[in-house]
């Protein structure tokens, strides 16, 4: 055993999925990507809010993007298992690049409105759509079964710690001259960072029983309906699924609110709303990166369960909190707990799934985390214009608890069987 391997190792299940070669390359191309989606959100997000002053602008921005995912997502993920995942993200990625190249111009020739900005978070969400669900399933191809806890926890780390850099980096791009020439930077970064995911993934190769098929488009239409029938029969995969809901829905959404946090609440401008986006990944580091040495599925049930009630009592703290770096520690937490419980989540359902239905499964996995923040962030918006955001926020926050706990009590009778 070398040095450096006899090193890797005492990272437990990082060194396992980072053994893999085909692995690593996957995951230098997400490195850089997924700094492009925060530098994107911090940009797209205040953007709007100096363009409206409006909580609801914001709430109708985050739905532009992640609603698509929500209703499309599931197609992408029969589309990908149709077609080929590395052929699918490959082709999504490359047009995600040029829909931000295009928002990038409109901004800077001072075309860009309110609505024009709603049109390309829309595309984006398109996009994404199609594109995540594909390149998600590509890691049972490139790592073992063994070591998909691992893989799924490095992904995440990956993010979680892009969610304290991404927001540094685009918050000083916004600094640079005006707001709009700083947000068209920070669009033109994004496509950038896209494009060199896209050459990463081409450099994987594809596996033999994911090469282009061309079976007629209506085998697509079933695999979907296929994919739903599968999640809903599956007792374990169903209740994770709903758990997942709970969370996504009731709490993700306080992101798409943290400019007018910045701005309203705690009155730090966009180098607030920075450091506000920043501290929420500072925790989500530290908790990912634990998963991802621990890189293992027994006792992931007990982590989800606890992870999510946790998470939805900070989340109600920071709404009610009115001090800045009082809720930079709230936020900190929040982050940490959050990006637990979705690593708990997704290890468990890639663990459980049959590999037949994995892209599918996936795409509605994705769907309901990235999709179902959209609609209760339109919500919550409505509501903040007759209750205040951080009323609305409570009220979300304690519905959740209370469907979380409700779930968790049938999920705990099913712990062996899930992890097993």
């Amino acid at each position: 055993m070398t040095k450096l391997e006899h090193f890797l190792q005492s990272f437990g299940g990082i060194s396992r999925a980072l053994s893999n070669k085909e692995y690593r390359i996957y995951w230098f191309g997400q490195i850089v990507m997924v700094q492009g989606f925060w530098i994107y959100k911090i940009a797209a997000g205040w953007l709007m809010w100096e363009m409206t002053n409006s909580s609801s602008w914001l709430g109708f921005l985050a739905a532009a993007y992640f609603l698509p995912v929500l209703f499309l997502g599931p197609a992408g993920g029969a589309l990908a298992d149709h077609f080929g995942h590395k052929y699918t993200a490959v082709i999504m990625g490359l047009l995600g690049s040029l829909i931000s190249i295009i928002a990038a111009i409109l901004t800077w020739t001072g075309n860009i409105t309110p609505i024009s900005l709603l049109l390309h978070a829309m595309s984006q969400g398109i996009a994404f759509s199609f594109e995540f669900p594909a390149r998600q399933s590509l890691l049972p191809t490139l790592v073992g079964k063994g070591d998909m806890p691992a893989a799924v926890a490095v992904n995440s780390t990956t993010f979680y710690t892009s969610s304290f850099t991404g927001p540094i980096f685009g918050g000083l791009l916004l600094t640079i001259g005006s707001t709009e020439f700083g947000a068209g930077l920070s669009f033109i970064t994004n496509a950038i960072c896209m494009a060199w995911m896209v050459g990463a993934l081409t450099f994987l190769r594809a596996p033999r029983d994911q090469n282009i098929n061309k079976k007629k488009i209506f085998s697509i239409l079933g695999n979907v309906s296929s994919g739903f029938v599968y999640s809903y029969k599956d007792k374990n995969i169903r209740l994770l699924i709903l758990l997942l809901f709970s969370g996504s829905f009731f709490i993700r959404p306080y992101l798409d609110f943290l400019p007018e946090f910045s701005d309203k609440v705690f009155q730090t401008g966009k180098e607030g709303l920075s450091l506000l986006t920043a501290f929420s990944g500072i925790g989500s580091i530290f908790f990912a990166v634990f998963f991802a040495i621990r890189g293992r599925v027994d006792g992931l049930t007990l982590y989800l369960i606890y992870s999510q009630i946790g998470a939805m009592i900070f989340f109600i703290l920071f709404a009610i909190s009115e001090n800045f770096a009082i809720g930079l520690i709230l936020l900190s937490a929040l982050g940490g707990l959050l990006v637990s419980s979705s690593i708990a989540v997704q290890s468990l359902i890639q663990h459980s799934v049959s590999d037949t239905y994995r892209a599918r499964v996936i795409s509605i996995v994705v769907s309901i985390a990235v999709g179902s923040p959209a609609i209760s962030a339109m919500a919550i918006g409505w509501l903040s214009k007759y209750l205040g955001l951080q009323n609305s926020l409570i009220i979300s926050g304690i519905i959740g608890i209370v469907i979380t706990v409700l779930l968790s009590i049938k999920l705990m009778k099913r712990q062996h069987e899930i992890e097993s």
